[in-house]
């Protein structure tokens, strides 16, 4: 199922409940009163939800790796009990949080993460049935949004939601994919902290190819680190099997990422990496959030603003630091191709802020520019 079909599968049912909580007679607040409860009732939602896995997740194996607190972009990176903490440009009490999954006794993994989306669902569903008007609608939202919450992430083995609704029952194999290894979780740690090449030597001494996770991740590092040839040559290896073959379009995001950077360092010629390229990106485009991947594309097949627009688009979305800055990095060789490097430079500052081990950065400054093509591609 693709991310837009289940996200419209998860707005009729929040539509379903709010009419079904409308004609059972009960009070709609003014428009003034409405959007105040809607918005406090999501930033509730999401507060004791994140709280209580932040409390409880350690028993259950769930580590974080890093938190982001706003919205919009982000724009400079503090540190909280040991992991960063990316601040965005709106600081609005919305918190999200990175974290991985390690082994712990099922049963009270289940339980805890369970018992982290109960706070939530209480308050709410008592505001619901206890109160009228803008309370009521204050409660829908709180309890809400941790229910579309698990009901989004239980594709994603490892994921909170996940947990909840997939690990009683998960195969071997399924486990397999959604525990991260010692060696992994400290690769991500050292990637979100802007140190590749310690994510390199971390992973280097686990075997590749045993999940599609790990494969990616290992990916990511390589990328991170400068190694382009490797990063290439590791993602055309990996192949997603049961039980996440509905995850390949990781896999795919994973190798256009390789082919981008192989392209800007000269590894590979346009008539190699354009069509790979291209079939690629039409792969992901349904799963990712406005990858930036896209505007490498448009970019490379001298569609300069477009690219820039494209770029320029992809940066919010991502969730976290080692996406965002990479995002920047594709909106500055965007921009360096549009002939503006004054803003190239300063989207290259942002970058430097966020990862300041990122490999690209320096790719972008010293070859992003000379590998446009000089019109769009037949």
């Amino acid at each position: 199922m693709k991310k837009k079909t289940r996200l419209l599968i998860a707005f009729a049912i929040f539509v379903a409940l709010l009419s079904a909580l409308l004609l059972s007679g009960a009070e709609y607040p003014p428009p003034y009163v409405a959007m105040p409860a809607v918005y406090g009732g999501l930033l509730a939602g999401n507060l004791l939800t994140q709280s209580a896995l932040t409390l409880l997740g350690r028993p259950a194996g769930l580590v974080p790796t890093g938190y982001g607190l706003g919205v919009g972009r982000m724009v400079r990176v503090r540190r909280l009990g040991g992991a960063p903490l990316a601040l965005r440009s709106v600081p609005l009490p919305l918190v999200v949080c990175a974290r991985l999954l390690v082994p712990a006794p099922r049963p009270r993994a289940w339980a805890a993460v369970t018992a982290a989306y109960v706070p939530a669902l209480v308050l709410g569903g008592w505001l619901v049935a206890a109160t009228r008007g803008g309370w009521q609608l204050f409660g829908l939202m709180t309890a809400g949004l941790p229910l579309l919450e698990v009901a989004l992430q239980s594709r994603f083995p490892g994921c909170p939601g996940w947990v909840v609704l997939r690990l009683p029952t998960a195969s071997p194999a399924l486990l397999a994919e959604a525990y991260a290894s010692p060696a992994q979780l400290a690769a991500a740690r050292a990637l979100l902290d802007g140190r590749p090449a310690d994510a390199v030597a971390a992973l280097a001494a686990e075997p590749a190819g045993g999940t599609l996770s790990g494969d990616v991740l290992r990916v990511r590092a390589l990328l991170a680190a400068g190694a382009w040839e490797e990063a290439l040559e590791r993602a055309g290896r990996i192949v997603p099997a049961a039980p996440v073959a509905h995850l390949g379009w990781a896999a795919d995001l994973a190798r256009a990422e390789a082919l981008v950077c192989a392209a800007d360092a000269g590894l590979l010629p346009p008539a190699d990496y354009l069509p790979r390229l291209a079939a690629l990106t039409s792969a992901f485009e349904d799963h990712t959030r406005r990858t930036p991947v896209r505007a490498d594309l448009l970019r490379l097949r001298g569609e300069r603003e477009a690219a820039v627009k494209a770029a320029d688009r992809a940066v919010g979305p991502q969730l976290d630091l080692l996406s965002v800055a990479g995002a920047e990095c594709s909106l500055a060789a965007a921009l360096l191709a549009a002939g503006r490097p004054e803003q190239a430079a300063r989207a290259l500052d942002r970058a430097r802020r966020l990862s300041p081990g990122l490999a690209r950065i320096a790719l972008v400054e010293r070859r992003a520019a000379a590998v446009v093509l000089e019109g769009p591609a037949a």
